[in-house]
């Protein structure tokens, strides 16, 4: 798996694994998916957030859904055969769990909860 970030209104996105992606969605965040060889936020247009509290996506199972969006959007060697995923993450500090800050003696990366209020 290529590591890659990128920027989208103001959160930045990182690419995890399918088990990790598979946990985030059971759990109710957004999971963004993406073909493999494309690059999310690009003109194409072919990256999708799924969340389990969507009516379309909720009687399927995570599986489903990657399956179904493999079958149409991952069709060729140019677009990429499989999924990737990707979730916001932000930077908190690990006792308070708010915005690191001069004084702040770690930080710990975790799921950006304030994409799922946009």
């Amino acid at each position: 798996m290529r590591k890659y970030t990128f920027q989208k209104n103001g959160f930045t996105f990182e690419r995890i694994d399918k088990a990790k992606a598979r946990r985030a969605y059971n759990n109710g965040l957004t999971v963004l998916f993406c073909p493999c060889n494309l690059r999310p936020g690009s003109f194409w247009g072919l990256d999708m957030e799924m969340n389990k509290a969507n009516a379309d996506c909720a009687p399927v199972t995570f599986d489903g859904l990657v399956n179904m969006y493999e079958c149409y959007n991952c069709m060729n060697t140019e677009t990429g055969k499989y999924t990737a995923f990707y979730i916001p993450v932000e930077y908190v500090d690990r006792f308070t769990g708010e915005k690191p800050t001069a004084a702040t003696l770690g930080t710990v990366k975790q799921y950006a909860y304030d994409y799922m209020e946009v």
